[in-house]
Parts: C-alpha cells; structure tokens; sequence
C-alpha cells in the first residue's frame, strides 16, 4: 500500500456567514455560489449546520456539484447523538445521520463535539466508538477538561479516532497524535468565544506544537471565530505558516 502523503487543510467552520460580504465575499455574489468561491480559496470547511439538522439530499448533491474531488469537508455529528443523548442508546440515531451524510463525495471526517456536562466516562466513550461503522474517520472534541488524561489518548488511538486539540479559555491546549491526522478547532480566547482575531504569537505557538507532527500527520485546522472575517484571516494565517514550517524541516533533513 503506497502511503498517502501527509496533507495541511486548514479551512474555517461553516462558509454561510453574511456578515463576510465585502469581507471575503464579493458584494455580487449570491449565497448559492458562496461554496464554490470558498472553494477556491481554501481546501477544506467544517460543516457545523449538521449539528442542529441533518443536511437535506437537495442540498448534499448541490455540494456535490459544486465542490471539487479533492475538496475536504468535515462534518459535525448530529447534536441528537452528542448533547441530548450523551453517546447513550444513539446506534439508531447514529446510522440515521451516516446514512444521510455518507453520499456527501468531498466528506472526509465526522466530528463528533461532546457537551461540557459531560465528564469522563471512558465506558461510555469506548462503547460508543466501538459501535460505529467502519469506513469512516472519526474525529472527538471535549468540552470539559477531566478527558484530558492518558486513559483517553490511549483509548482513541486504540479505535484509530483523532483527540481534537483545541484553542479555547478553559480547556487545554495540548497536541495528541491518537491516529494518522491531528484536527484543530480554534474558538477564540476572548470573553466573548467567536469574535476572537489570534495574533501571531498566538498562532506561532500552536505552529511550535504542531510542527513535530507535520511529517507524520494529516493537519485538519478550522476557525470557528467567524465574526468580522477573523477566522478567513486567520485561517490563512495559519497555513502559510504551517506550510513555511514543513518547508523548513523538509530543508533541514
């Protein structure tokens, strides 16, 4: 098996905001084409919408269309599994969204986001992983800070499942290679979460942890600070220096 060269996709969480007009958008451009215009700017999106609904099949075949074969896309799993749930008594629920999103051509990771009420429960988590379908890569993100220990690192690396690293004011920022791709989700550090611009310091640190795995692992990477454009600067931000990064080390060999 050839193996697949590892990858920098770095992109922002959701595409439809309108306040992005003359921002990013141009001020002509209908909201229909925005994901084609996105598309070609950066090479992957979080679906976060799938969280509260499950996308319709009108609109699974419009991105189909519209994006291109070696587009990413990670979508968020649906909130009925994680938050009202609990990963409990859900298989039902679990293959409803799969069934719905697995037509989606450019789909690459199912990220599954846990509420902040949920402690660690490491029962729980390995019965849930261990019940989804084959043919899917997962991705895991923990809103409170007990999951933060090595029972966990070791228990997603066992089910080949991605430890979400996240920038966030209450929860650690640490980096743990559990599979053959890391993913990141950058929410802010401001008092108000999602309205946060990262300075360059901030994203040269996340680059200082990042930069062992850039040989070794894909690096999924979204902004979820959408207000005012901050995540489409910052996104970009952070690519260029990801990819100045992986120049680098590839010199220093």
């Amino acid at each position: 098996m050839v193996r697949r060269r590892p990858q920098i996709l770095v992109g922002t969480s959701g595409w439809t905001y309108d306040d992005w007009k003359g921002i990013f958008y141009p001020p002509e451009l209908p909201p229909t084409e925005r994901i084609t215009f996105y598309a070609s700017h950066f090479p992957a999106v979080e679906l976060n919408a799938s969280f509260y609904r499950l996308p319709t099949q009108n609109m699974i075949e419009a991105w189909n269309k519209r994006l291109p074969d070696d587009f990413h896309m990670a979508v968020k799993g649906w909130r009925t599994v994680t938050h009202l749930a609990k990963l409990q008594d859900c298989q039902e629920n679990v293959n409803v969204f799969l069934s719905r999103v697995k037509s989606l051509k450019t789909l690459r990771v199912i990220l599954w986001q846990l509420p902040p009420s949920l402690h660690f429960d490491i029962e729980r988590l390995d019965a849930f992983l261990g019940a989804l379908p084959e043919g899917f890569r997962y991705a895991v993100e923990f809103r409170h800070a007990s999951w933060w220990r090595t029972e966990t690192v070791e228990l997603l690396t066992r089910h080949k499942a991605a430890f979400v690293a996240v920038s966030h004011p209450r929860l650690p920022a640490d980096v743990y290679p559990t599979c053959d791709f890391l993913y990141i989700r950058f929410h802010g550090l401001g008092k108000q979460l999602y309205r946060y611009n990262y300075s360059q310091q901030e994203l040269a640190e996340w680059v200082d942890r990042v930069g062992p795995h850039l040989n070794n692992q894909t690096i999924y990477a979204f902004f979820n600070n959408d207000w005012e454009g901050h995540a489409v600067r910052n996104a970009r931000q952070f690519s260029e220096m990801l990819l100045a990064c992986s120049h680098s080390s590839a010199r220093k060999k």
